[in-house]
């Protein structure tokens, strides 16, 4: 009875050894860009989750915050809207010598792209390449100057942002000096949807309730905005299993 009691007992404790290690029972904590959790990680959260046997915990934040939580130890995987070199570089600009990059590894995932809105009152249904330049530039000032209502244009853009960039250097402009600045690129289509003149941009990234409230355009401007997993270099095998789970999913 002792023996059966002692060899019950190392099963148990063998089980359950086997249970805690699992990575199944592993809780993955991928923490950063908005853009990423949104147009990848969190649509697809549940069939990563199946196929690697974990459970993703998903905190969308910022580029920087989620490469800062990664070297300090409060995520497992940092979500990037840009390559991680370029990335440290400007965390370790905020916080000098916070992440050395040789000990990481920058993934491309996948892709959102750019989309050009408006209010949906507005009837231009498509912008050339050369219409674009002439609004975001300032030329263009009215809409009625390309077939639209007569409504003073009103450019919505985020300074800081990738999107913002992407299009001066795509169109070769400089913003028109009359540009509403936001601090942040959801602000954009709330503005929008209130403004029959405005013009403004987001991604196909961007989860906003105002979806449905206005208008994308069509142009012939297809601006990828690249979607990036980093981890360190010794991250378990269950990390780096996600990560190769959302390349799969994320079309890389």
């Amino acid at each position: 009875m002792t023996l059966v009691s002692k060899a019950s007992r190392k099963t148990a404790v063998a089980f359950l050894m086997f249970v805690l290690s699992s990575p199944a029972w592993a809780d993955v904590k991928v923490h950063g860009a908005t853009t990423v959790a949104f147009a990848l990680m969190k649509p697809h959260k549940a069939e990563i989750e199946q196929l690697v046997g974990v459970e993703i915990a998903l905190l969308p934040s910022s580029t920087t915050r989620g490469l800062t939580d990664l070297v300090q130890g409060m995520a497992d995987i940092a979500m990037l809207s840009e390559p991680l070199e370029e990335a440290a570089v400007t965390a370790n600009t905020k916080q000098p010598e916070l992440i050395n990059p040789m000990d990481y590894v920058g993934r491309h995932v996948g892709d959102a792209f750019v989309q050009f809105i408006v209010h949906p009152s507005n009837p231009i249904q498509k912008l050339t390449r050369a219409q674009l330049a002439g609004l975001y530039s300032g030329k263009i000032k009215n809409w009625s100057e390309i077939g639209g209502n007569n409504q003073t244009v009103m450019i919505i853009g985020q300074p800081t942002s990738a999107l913002y960039g992407m299009i001066k250097e795509s169109l070769a402009i400089s913003y028109a000096s009359d540009l509403r600045a936001v601090q942040n690129t959801n602000l954009i289509p709330i503005i929008v949807v209130q403004a029959p003149g405005a013009l403004g941009n987001i991604s196909t990234a961007h989860d906003v309730p105002e979806r449905s409230k206005f208008k994308v355009v069509e142009t012939p401007l297809k601006l990828p905005l690249h979607l990036y997993l980093a981890i360190r270099k010794d991250a378990p095998e269950h990390v780096k299993r996600v990560v190769d789970a959302a390349a799969s999913l994320g079309g890389r």
